[in-house]
């Protein structure tokens, strides 16, 4: 890792607290490698820049501290290339054919043999040899941050490259060793931080990925094309006249006419059907998307239990819809459309390619996260009085009837979970109900949406990024936020704070009070009635610390505020919170 540093711009730090610990994988900690880093303090933009350099080729493990303790996201792994395959691996990423091939040796599944890994911008694919010679595919991985591509440790004189193992966390991992496994790493991590954008803040990935959808649409004129449908029978009408659209139709200026009306189309007409169609499709009552368990946070996601009448291709209009809107909006001015949907916060992550766990519970199914998910943690489950709970997972309608019993792993009704396996169960328990059970709703979904964005480029948000893209920050009046919202403290220090509080949400940008609704009950929306239909109710709570930052409980919409000795300290913190610590859930 090398970086640049003006050193009359920048003061050098000897002892900010920063230390960092470079292991090479699978060996101990090289302390000259070590003592070797330098931290700067950069103090106008309030920076610490880390160099770091590596006397020879190899796969090195890093770890920073800061006053002796592990930084979030602090560990990672450094890619060290000689000069020539440095060179190999841009010469690769910035050809136009992409056409990236290495090859390797398959470990799973049986006996070793001969495998093509061929790496693309959009994918990872694994090539079999039929005959010994020609290339067939076997599986493949999307390039996106939830799909992990872990290094083994090297044993001493067993020459170059190593094994290796790609996981996305849906898909068997796959284990394989190269003696080019250092390059295709390197390629895998290069083409990922391309993917990215290179860029970290919501407003500059924001602006990149509009210019390169626009880049990606440039061929196709954005003419006019009629769309004549019944408000009477909204979806289906609308289905029907777009069936046929081809890609280049879907790029086009959508001129709306409804049957029976003589409106004239300059935009208002189109910006009715948007929100009328989209309303209709993720509202709860249509029986498209529904809500786990009648959740009162009204978070919706696929319904894999939908009326026989709600085919698959009622999913693929939704993805094309919101394409149609993320380009509308990519092309900015009048054009630009907001999809009003309330979103699981899983769901989103599948759309960007992240694999879902337990954790997601606790915001899109509250009431199995409180009643099942918390048991099974907090739980001895060695213990002889322990309830007995199986790798199992029963499914009922509506009625409370059994339908059916699905296996999370192979004879899964017979293997106990245990202690040691708990973690594990609750999240294969999450993939089978927030993303095994609905695959097909959702790869629908998917088909629609790529047709216009390019899934690669969706892979540089978050799912709290995307919900702002997608569904934008509607309208968050900061006086019925403070006429609705309960408030659990005493004293003057507590009604100081909670003056400062609101001042604070009055000087936020729309943004930023969007971030914090979202930081608070996981969800940028509000229900049609504002924060009088928000269930439970937003809450503000005061913490028994001091100085700390904000937390959260999205089971109960609770903000736990801390006190503080200014005002300055207070919307410092909560803007850390909200842009730094977004991502994580409270547990009471």
């Amino acid at each position: 890792m090398w970086m640049t540093v003006k050193e009359d711009d920048q003061e050098k730090v000897e002892s900010c607290g920063f230390s960092i610990a470079i292991t090479p994988v699978g060996g101990e900690v090289d302390e000259e490698l070590s003592s070797s880093a330098t931290f700067v303090y950069d103090a106008v933009n309030q920076r610490v820049t880390m160099t770091l350099t590596f006397p020879r080729a190899g796969i090195f493990r890093a770890a920073v501290y800061y006053d002796g303790g592990l930084l979030l996201n602090g560990e990672f792994d450094c890619i060290v290339l000689t000069a020539s395959d440095t060179a190999t691996v841009q010469r690769n990423i910035s050809s136009k054919r992409h056409n990236i091939c290495y090859e390797a040796r398959l470990l799973s599944g049986g006996k070793p043999r001969r495998v093509l890994c061929c790496i693309s911008p959009k994918q990872f694919i694994v090539k079999d040899y039929i005959l010994k010679f020609i290339p067939k595919r076997i599986t493949s991985f999307r390039l996106c941050p939830s799909t992990k591509l872990i290094l083994a440790p090297t044993p001493e004189g067993s020459g170059p490259g190593g094994e290796f193992t790609l996981d996305d966390g849906i898909q068997p991992p796959l284990e394989m060793v190269s003696p080019e496994r250092d390059l295709i790493a390197a390629t895998f991590t290069q083409l990922l931080i391309a993917n990215c954008g290179g860029e970290d803040t919501f407003k500059n990935k924001q602006e990149f990925f509009y210019s390169e959808v626009r880049k990606a649409h440039a061929r196709h004129a954005h003419d006019k094309v009629a769309l004549r449908v019944a408000r009477a029978d909204l979806l289906r009408s609308s289905l029907k006249a777009t069936r046929h659209f081809s890609l280049a139709d879907w790029c086009k200026s959508f001129d709306v006419s409804f049957q029976g009306e003589q409106g004239v189309d300059w935009g208002g007409v189109r910006r009715e059907w948007f929100s009328l169609v989209c309303g209709q499709l993720f509202d709860s009552r249509f029986g498209l998307f529904v809500s786990f368990n009648d959740s009162p946070t009204g978070l919706v996601h696929p319904n894999p239990h939908r009326p026989p009448h709600l085919k698959l291709k009622y999913f693929e209009l939704a993805g094309k819809l919101v394409g149609k809107c993320l380009y509308e909006s990519a092309l900015g001015g009048s054009y630009r459309q907001l999809v009003r949907a309330r979103l699981t916060r899983s769901f989103l992550a599948q759309i960007i390619g992240l694999r879902v766990h337990y954790k997601y519970f606790e915001q899109d199914d509250p009431e199995l996260y409180l009643s099942k998910i918390k048991y099974v943690l907090e739980t001895d489950l060695d213990a002889p009085d322990a309830a007995e709970l199986y790798w199992a997972e029963e499914e009922y309608d509506h009625t409370g009837r059994l339908l059916y019993t699905h296996d999370l792993v192979p004879n899964g009704a017979s293997i106990r979970v245990n202690n040691a396996t708990k973690l594990q169960y609750v999240d294969a328990l999450a993939q089978w109900r927030l993303a095994g059970r609905c695959r097909l709703e959702t790869d629908a979904f998917l088909r629609g949406l790529t047709l216009l964005v390019p899934d690669h480029l969706l892979a540089i948000f978050d799912e709290n990024e995307l919900e702002l893209l997608v569904c934008g920050t509607g309208e968050l009046a900061v006086g019925d936020w403070r006429a609705h919202a309960l408030l659990a403290g005493g004293g003057r220090d507590w009604q100081r704070l909670l003056a400062w509080f609101w001042a604070a949400l009055n000087a936020f940008t729309p943004a930023e009070r969007a971030r914090l609704l979202q930081f608070t009950t996981g969800c940028s929306q509000l229900p049609p009635g504002g924060f009088q239909e928000l269930n439970p109710r937003f809450q503000i709570t005061a913490a028994p610390t001091f100085g700390a930052l904000p937390t959260a409980h999205t089971c109960f919409n609770q903000l736990c505020l801390p006190d503080y000795d200014s005002y300055d300290q207070l919307v410092h913190a909560l803007l850390w919170a909200i842009n730094e610590g977004g991502e994580g859930f409270g547990m009471i």
